[in-house]
């Protein structure tokens, strides 16, 4: 896969490339966009059916966002829930503080 941003915040993800090279993998290797050409080259779907779709994903996502907003904050301990499958309650995972870390420290499994 190719990163179009940085990794952080801090990263504006032109430091070691520049923006040319960002339009120019955009332009060619979207995946999105390569699927939607493949679609349409064979006939599996209209522009119009193109059309539809973005606009049904986007309404989706804006309303997985408004509900998410709306959340009340997940608890503590659902912070390493589904990290890794097949987890054991005592793999553990180092938190930004050790007293929020979880698992059995040497636990890797």
């Amino acid at each position: 896969t190719y990163r179009y941003h940085g990794h952080s915040m801090s990263d504006p993800g032109i430091t070691y490339r520049n923006r040319e090279e960002v339009a120019q993998v955009r332009a060619t290797r979207d995946p999105v966009d390569r699927v939607k050409k493949y679609c349409l080259d064979t006939e599996l779907v209209t522009e119009a059916e193109i059309k539809e779709i973005d606009k049904e994903v986007k309404a989706e996502v804006a309303a997985a966002v408004e509900a998410a907003k709306a959340a009340p904050p997940p608890e503590q301990s659902e912070l390493w829930t589904d990290v890794h499958v097949g987890q054991s309650k005592d793999f553990f995972m180092r938190g930004p503080d050790i007293s929020t870390s979880s698992g059995v420290y040497g636990t890797n499994r």
